[in-house]
């Protein structure tokens, strides 16, 4: 049984998981490093400069990455929070570099159950998570183990899809206690494309582990044969959209399947924490909200409604991207890094 489910097994309710009443520990690793770089992005990889584990609340490893700035006085700090499925080092070939080149440190950490970070089922392909209480612990405890005490300030949130959901629930939770000056939502998971019949399926599904930790309907491990770029729903482009696959085939650690039953049913009802009346209207940090015009997995209609609710918050639409906006062809992210770079210049200054 994982470490999470035996505390709560014992009786470890969310708020004892939530205090953290010391740093959590965190100490540098090779084994965090991955073990080789994928050919296709090598001429623009950039390395952390540090690799490492942090521990979660509950025990649990958590793999996170520190970039240093390029520049002698850091412009401020950048926290990535990548989406589901996803790992640091997809973003350490072209997205990152753009980061350190505008004179930023970059903070970014595996979500668990993905990347280098402890999984929660001994099959590592299945994409699951107990509950998204879990993955707020875990962010609280990168934040206060590694982020808030080295960072340089300001510190700008950099998400895409899962990532911006947890930035929402992390703002609207913590409201002032957080080290978090600003955020960029990319393409924010607020609700699920084809949502309700996924919720219909769910409701027939018991909530029992043997059932939540099966794969969903159309789910499974993931395969590098077979992945056809024609009619997929991610990105325009060809070439970034095989860098997934690329990194799963250097490093094996990284590879990663479809949802299971259960990560699907904890997805849902944390979506409907972010719909609660009142929820967003705590997470009063500015944010820039980036909808993706053809996204296939979001349902970019719930942004309108998310843009209006949040206090300090900007909202554009790209009408020719699909879900991966950073990942997308160059005329798109050339937008993409025009607008966070207007959105930077306010709330994290270059320094001369």
């Amino acid at each position: 049984m994982p470490r999470l489910e035996q505390g709560m097994a014992q009786g470890a309710g969310v708020a004892s998981l939530m205090e953290i009443d010391e740093p959590p520990l965190a100490f540098s690793a090779s084994g965090a490093r991955p073990v080789a770089v994928p050919a296709a992005v090598q001429s623009t990889y950039v390395a952390a400069d540090r690799y490492g584990f942090v521990t979660a609340v509950d025990g649990a490893t958590l793999r996170f990455g520190v970039w240093h700035a390029r520049q002698p006085v850091a412009r401020g700090s950048i926290l990535l929070l990548t989406g589901r499925g996803e790992f640091i080092d997809k973003y350490a070939g072209e997205v990152i570099p753009e980061l350190l080149a505008r004179g930023f440190a970059v903070y970014a950490m595996d979500w668990r159950g993905q990347g280098l970070s402890e999984r929660q089922l001994e099959d590592r392909q299945k994409g699951h998570i107990d509950r998204y209480d879990t993955y707020l612990c875990d962010l609280k405890a990168f934040l206060a183990g590694v982020v808030a005490p080295e960072a340089p300030r300001p510190i700008v949130a950099l998400t895409h899809s899962m990532g911006g959901h947890m930035l929402l629930r992390h703002l609207a939770e913590q409201a002032g206690d957080t080290p978090i000056a600003a955020g960029i939502l990319g393409a924010p998971m607020t609700c699920l494309r084809h949502e309700a019949i996924i919720a219909t399926i769910l409701v027939l599904l018991p909530p029992v582990a043997a059932v939540d930790q099966r794969y969903f309907y159309g789910s499974a491990p993931f395969r590098l044969i077979g992945r056809e770029f024609t009619g997929n729903k991610v990105t325009h482009d060809e070439r970034r959209y095989r860098f997934t696959e690329a990194w799963f085939d250097a490093d094996s650690r990284l590879a990663l399947g479809g949802p299971t039953v259960g990560w699907l049913r904890q997805t849902l009802r944390s979506n409907k924490v972010l719909a609660e009346p009142g929820y967003l209207e705590r997470a009063r940090t500015p944010l820039l909200l980036l909808t993706a015009g053809q996204d296939l997995l979001i349902d970019g209609r719930t942004h309108v409604t998310a843009s209006t609710r949040l206090p300090n918050c900007r909202h554009i639409v790209y009408a020719d991207a699909r879900h991966e906006i950073m990942m997308e062809i160059d005329p798109i992210r050339a937008r993409f890094f025009a607008d966070i770079d207007a959105f930077l210049a306010r709330h994290a200054p270059a320094r001369s």
